[in-house]
């Protein structure tokens, strides 16, 4: 009634005496003004309607599993939030090293674990930023009107913030904090990739390292914590990683307490109940290898620790931008976490029995983190990759059978990725409707037992590419060679300069069968010394069988002679070392003017040779499209070359280097932000991953 009396009444009203109207009466008095008496009719367009739930609702990144059956969730909003502290204190362009220098010399303290009070801190870390001269004028921590885009301002002083920050770590309130513990959680916030910020906060709490830098260097005197030094040590991160997110405003300070202590508590006795042996410290190469062999999984929210992943992936919202997805609340910078002083009195020395489980992370919240901005739900979204702890060697299960159909080719306009609401859109670096429309690559998982592995080999050709099926008697042949010749354990590089040894120049050199069965001789000769037994013969047969297939392989001109440096690099694949030493070492063998940098046609000389070995051991080759393929050798050095070209325009289209050359940090760094889609197969360098040989 109300409403019908304002169309009667108001701008534009008709005269209603004969309880009838006209459409046209009707559209005039809505536009005239009719809109603000019955704004509800908008709903009538579903879209409208339901872009009106979508603004309401937190678009989540990432879920990581803590310790009891918690969760750590981290949103959008807190990505944007961390950016805009980050980038307003100049933080993001600031190395680790830096800041502890300047906080020692500022803050007066020699040790390490040496406690300071929340001015010291303040006033060290306002010289530092301002040193640096990065920091933007009143930045600081988050206002309340929603999180700002990383050129904004906040309403918060950075002394605020940083008082906050310390405030945060003030768990048993006593206004004073080591010094450590402070720096390690802002090595969070700091610039710089995960493994060397990890490397440079596994020092912090080892405060005898001072003392024995001092000793002589053939000490082989080396960092280590211990139990409780890396309870402090994950707890630090938890800390911030917790200020900095919306949950926590939803928990009272003793929650949010239990969910740091707890899962520091339980994650440390992870890594000490690794070791077979008990020990009472541990190294920092004993916490990679924890970390490498399942610990990503017990402790996935590390990865944050790298924010090229999250928060500085996305690019900043611009007016026209739709709005966040809520006003953010006051921040834990702007008002810390205060827990009751006895939750973390006796933390790091409470019984395992208190903590629960260890906490397991599942797939999705690892590859939320690990993979790069593509959305997870592509039927074609490509596995997890991570630069885990000291590379970027993905540490998920990844081999599988792919489906028999080939992939569909993708259109410039459907590369175009939607929001979604676990991984962030693509990076600008390079837009997705400029890539090349190319079909994409299937997702290697783990396969049944007995199931062949298959992938898909992309190329420019009209068939788009390849399906290459590696069968399960193929893996079990391979298997039975590497264990069964000591191959499995020999270091690629050793491998590669017994295959070279002939070649006096870093120029192509070429081996005969001869020289070939020579540098084969050489290298079982090695190999063999490692075995506690003799070769059987069966085994030495079968050695002479497919080192034959090898150089058939590599013999593409048909004239009895190999490549040296191309069989090297494709021997790489039977020998021990993950992928990231392996592609390091022949970054640094194809370098024939050693300036660090190498071509295109060198890493397509790598990818073709190794892509060889894998056609070699390989039981069937088809087209993408279903047309007729080739099963000889011929055909398979066709695969091989197309797609090594193919892979190798991906990583030069993408980086576009100046000189047209490229290191090995630029391949790195590329693979890990999405090249690992490209070309799955190179995780295939790690032997282990597919042919189980441990």
């Amino acid at each position: 009634d109300r409403t019908v009396g304002g169309f009667a009444g108001g701008p534009g009203g008709t005269d209603t005496t004969a309880n009838a109207i006209s459409f046209e009466d009707f559209a005039r008095w809505y536009t005239e003004g009719g809109y603000s008496v019955a704004p509800w009719l908008e709903l009538l367009d579903l879209q409208k309607f339901l872009s009106l739930i979508r603004e309401t609702e937190a678009e989540v990144l990432f879920t990581f599993p803590l310790a009891n059956g918690r969760s750590l969730i981290v949103l959008r909003d807190d990505a944007l939030y961390i950016r805009s502290v980050v980038n307003g204190l100049g933080l993001a362009s600031l190395d680790c090293e830096d800041v502890w220098r300047g906080l020692l010399a500022d803050g007066g303290k020699s040790s390490r674990s040496a406690e300071v009070d929340a001015t010291t801190f303040v006033n060290a870390m306002m010289k530092i930023l301002r040193g640096s001269g990065k920091m933007s004028s009143g930045a600081g921590g988050g206002g309340g009107g929603g999180p700002p885009s990383s050129g904004d301002l906040d309403q918060n002083p950075p002394e605020e913030t940083l008082k906050n920050f310390f405030l945060s770590f003030d768990l048993t309130l006593t206004s004073r904090v080591p010094l450590n513990q402070l720096m390690c959680g802002l090595v969070l916030l700091c610039g710089g990739k995960k493994s060397s910020k990890l490397v440079f906060a596994f020092g912090l709490f080892d405060d005898e390292a001072g003392t024995r830098r001092k000793r002589k260097a053939s000490s082989g005197a080396t960092s280590s914590m211990s139990r409780t030094d890396l309870f402090y040590f994950f707890r630090s991160f938890l800390i911030v990683m917790f200020s900095c997110c919306n949950q926590s405003l939803d928990l009272c300070a003793d929650a949010v307490t239990r969910y740091i202590t707890d899962t520091a508590k339980v994650v440390s006795d992870d890594v000490m109940k690794y070791w077979k042996e008990k020990v009472d410290r541990v190294t920092f190469e004993q916490f990679s290898e924890w970390y490498n062999e399942g610990g990503f999984e017990t402790a996935p929210w590390l990865e944050l620790l790298d924010l090229t992943k999250w928060v500085l992936l996305d690019p900043p919202r611009r007016p026209h931008d739709s709005p966040p997805s809520a006003p953010r609340p006051t921040s834990v910078l702007q008002q810390p976490i205060v827990p009751t002083p006895s939750r973390l009195k006796d933390a790091a020395v409470e019984s395992a029995a208190t903590s629960g489980p260890t906490p397991t992370a599942d797939h999705d919240a690892i590859q939320a983190l690990l993979s790069s901005p593509k959305p997870r739900s592509s039927p074609n979204g490509g596995f997890a990759a991570d630069d885990a702890l000291l590379d970027f060697d993905a540490n998920l299960d990844f081999l599988g059978v792919v489906d028999e159909e080939p992939a569909a080719a993708v259109g410039n306009q459907a590369v175009q990725y939607d929001p979604d609401p676990v991984v962030p859109a693509a990076p600008l670096s390079h837009p997705p409707q400029q890539q090349p429309a190319q079909p994409e690559p299937s997702p290697l998982r783990v396969p049944p037992p007995n199931a062949p592995l298959k992938f898909h080999l992309l190329t420019h050709d009209e068939h788009r590419g390849y399906l290459i099926a590696i069968g399960a008697d193929q893996i079990d042949l391979l298997n039975r060679i590497v264990t069964g010749t000591g191959l499995h354990s020999a270091d690629a590089s050793t491998i590669c300069r017994f295959i070279t040894v002939d070649a006096k120049s870093r120029r192509p050199t070429n081996l005969t069968r001869k020289s070939f069965k020579s540098a084969m001789k050489r290298i079982f000769a090695h190999t063999f010394k490692t075995l506690p037994t003799a070769v059987p013969d069966s085994t030495q047969a079968e050695l002479s069988e497919f080192t034959d297939r090898i150089f058939l392989s590599f013999d593409r001109g048909k004239q009895q002679k190999v490549n040296a440096i191309e069989l090297a690099c494709g021997f790489t694949v039977l020998c021990s070392g993950r992928k990231s030493d392996k592609l390091e070492h022949l970054f640094e063998m194809l370098d024939q003017d050693k300036d660090s940098l190498v071509s295109r046609d060198d890493i397509t000389k790598f990818l073709q040779s190794f892509l060889t070995v894998l056609t070699c051991v390989s039981s069937s080759l088809s087209y993408l499209d279903g047309t007729p393929c080739g099963t000889d050798s011929r055909a398979a050095s066709k695969a091989a070359m197309a797609g090594a070209e193919w892979a190798a325009s991906q990583v030069f289209h993408t980086l576009k280097p100046r000189r047209d050359k490229i290191c090995f940090d630029d391949f790195a760094d590329w693979y890990t932000r999405g090249g690992y889609q490209n070309i799955p197969w190179l995780e295939l360098l790690d032997l282990k991953k597919w042919c189980s040989h441990r």
